[in-house]
């Protein structure tokens, strides 16, 4: 446990860091220089703690990959594709507005058990208006209004936790809204249920975002509130925290109990206390969303240098030398996270081969590594009066010195090579030389 609180410390001051590196670096191309000697000293005196980042859990960390070092020749295309890392990756669900969607395995494997009131359970249910049950029923997604708690009045939810419940529509445009994930493995598994700039209906410009966490280590249960603005219509205006039990008689609440109070950055956790009627104790914790997100709900940005070359996922480039490529990407709830790919240029083209198939050199080859992020290549190569002698879209497929690599031999001399790829707009970018034929 203490190790769980450390570490919990640990990542809490991770993540104040970052977002100070996010909100004071505007310029990504001046961030990271400024970042080194701002903080220069701090890594410097505090080693030991960037040391420890080794013990922590692997799951506490989003990876954004733009990739594997690319080494190609001048003129070869590349794509660059960013990749959020699968583990992070959340299952949306389409809630239609006052509607209970389940029930959910908690694991897939189904051998995630968590203790909740006394009893053990493997799947939950989840209601649009904010709140996870370990029993689904349908007829409690009528319930719009937050309740006070313990309720068990017709329609309320029960055997659930509220984190916040309001009316929200989940089913606006841009939807869903909702997902869930498990992180983590055994037995630190966390189920992570969490609503994601959801508009609060009769104020639907303004939005909440938070997270409900269970717990397997210890059945523990947290709720992570980003924002959860006021509802100024007077009709949607209050929400309520808390969990209740399976009967409606037994509840606990952070102090929101029907309130119509701001919320933002704040963070709970119910802990199991059998000394206390309601079976647990809720204390205040450190803010912090897990990043999870949809895929749909990632926005990417490539940088050049300071230059914006592509909003999307993946893109094409042909650079003429070397040069570093910056992927961002943005989460829905606006965290962001960045990476890096170099594509290493070598500028000599073979400009000979000797096809006698002794085993050296007997081919003429187009560099590109790894041949994976190689798309859209073509290669044509003429002989000195023009006629095409090899054509190809692999470039894992040199030409061996034949007519289309067939069985009729071309003969000594120059030939003309051109690498090309059709961009969008059908303009076509190229490289071009000459190589010579030796048998």
């Amino acid at each position: 446990m203490n190790q769980v609180r450390n570490n919990r410390l640990i990542y809490g001051l991770i993540q104040r860091f970052l977002r100070s590196f996010v909100t004071c670096h505007v310029s990504r191309v001046t961030c990271h220089s400024s970042l080194v000697t701002r903080h220069s000293s701090l890594v410097t005196r505090h080693l030991s703690f960037f040391v420890l980042l080794l013990l922590l859990p692997t799951f506490l960390f989003a990876q954004l990959s733009a990739g594997p070092p690319i080494t190609i020749n001048p003129g070869v295309p590349v794509t660059l594709t960013a990749k959020y890392g699968e583990d992070w990756v959340a299952t949306p669900v389409q809630l239609n507005d006052d509607d209970v969607k389940g029930p959910f395995a908690l694991d897939p494997a189904n051998d995630f058990d968590f203790l909740f009131y006394g009893n053990l359970y493997k799947s939950f249910s989840i209601g649009s208006n904010g709140w996870i049950s370990f029993t689904y029923n349908p007829n409690w997604g009528g319930t719009r209004k937050a309740i006070s708690i313990p309720s068990n009045a017709p329609n309320s939810p029960l055997n659930c936790i509220l984190g916040p419940m309001q009316d929200y529509n989940p089913e606006a445009p841009q939807s869903p809204y909702v997902y869930y994930k498990t992180i983590g493995s055994k037995p630190s598994r966390k189920l992570v249920v969490m609503w994601c700039q959801t508009p609060i209906t009769w104020c639907m410009n303004d939005v909440v975002t938070f997270q409900i966490v269970l717990n397997e280590l210890d059945n523990s249960i947290e709720s992570h509130v980003y924002s959860k603005p006021s509802c100024t219509d007077p009709t949607n205006d209050k929400a309520t925290l808390g969990i209740q039990n399976e009967y409606g008689t037994i509840a606990l609440s952070p102090g929101y109990n029907v309130s119509a109070l701001p919320l933002s950055e704040q963070a709970w956790k119910y802990e199991i206390d059998p000394n206390v009627f309601s079976g647990y104790k809720v204390t205040s914790i450190n803010f912090e969303l897990l990043p999870i997100t949809p895929e749909d709900k990632i926005s990417y940005a490539w940088y050049q240098g300071s230059e914006l070359i592509s909003s999307e996922k993946s893109l094409i480039v042909t650079p003429d030398v070397t040069t570093t490529y910056t992927a961002w990407c943005t989460i829905c709830n606006g965290a962001t996270f960045s990476s890096t790919v170099t594509v290493t240029v070598v500028p000599l083209v073979p400009d000979a081969f000797t096809p006698n198939n002794d085993g050296v050199n007997d081919t003429f080859e187009i560099l590109g590594l790894p041949p994976s992020s190689i798309a859209d290549y073509h290669i044509e190569i003429y002989n000195r009066w023009g006629q095409q002698v090899f054509a190809e879209t692999d470039i894992t497929k040199p030409w061996n010195g034949k007519m289309n690599n067939g069985g009729e031999i071309c003969p000594d001399g120059v030939y003309v090579w051109v690498i090309y790829y059709l961009k969008a707009d059908k303009t076509k970018v190229s490289n071009k030389g000459t190589v010579t034929l030796l048998r």
